[in-house]
């Protein structure tokens, strides 16, 4: 009957043991903490213009206030960019944004003031990267947006989905 103790006593001193070595393997974690790092570190694009750099400020502004899905932010942000652009197509999607209280709606103006942002944003750029990300399940057909972290924060899904989607583009020069 010793002899059973004896063994049992070793089994699970061994298996304990066995548990905590092989659990312990810290160098992976800090792999994966530098990567997460490396992915939130953000691009300080710079414009020719100092309007579409104030307008794409504001553009930020409204992304992450879809990101937290907090509609009344929202239009905050849209009010902003509404009253910093030129471009009339950008007027006129950001003022629609702003009149919008419904976050499903925003999101699919959001989408459409993207694309129109694009190329501007293309022309304008002096320096710095910003990041076109796409969610091929927003809006059924797949959504872009700008950031200026490698990050996915989802602005049509928020928080539901908040890391789907991947960069597409780098826009630089």
């Amino acid at each position: 009957m010793k002899n059973v103790k004896k063994i049992m006593s070793i089994t699970v001193l061994g298996i304990a043991l066995f548990s905590v070595i092989s659990c312990k393997n810290e160098p992976k974690k800090v792999e994966k903490q530098e990567v997460a790092a490396a992915d939130i570190k953000q691009s300080n694009p710079e414009f020719k213009d100092t309007i579409v750099a104030a307008t794409f400020q504001h553009y930020l502004h409204l992304k992450t206030a879809l990101v937290k899905t907090d509609a009344v932010d929202a239009k905050k942000g849209a009010e902003m960019i509404a009253n910093t652009t030129e471009n009339p197509e950008i007027k006129a999607l950001a003022t629609q944004i702003a009149s919008e209280s419904d976050i499903e709606k925003q999101r699919k103006l959001f989408s459409d003031l993207t694309t129109v942002l694009k190329p501007i944003l293309v022309t304008s750029l002096s320096s710095g990267e910003i990041y076109e990300q796409n969610c091929p399940m927003a809006l059924n057909g797949g959504a872009n947006w700008f950031a200026i972290e490698k990050q996915i924060n989802n602005p049509y899904y928020g928080d539901q989905m908040l890391h789907c989607g991947l960069v597409q583009e780098t826009l630089k020069l």
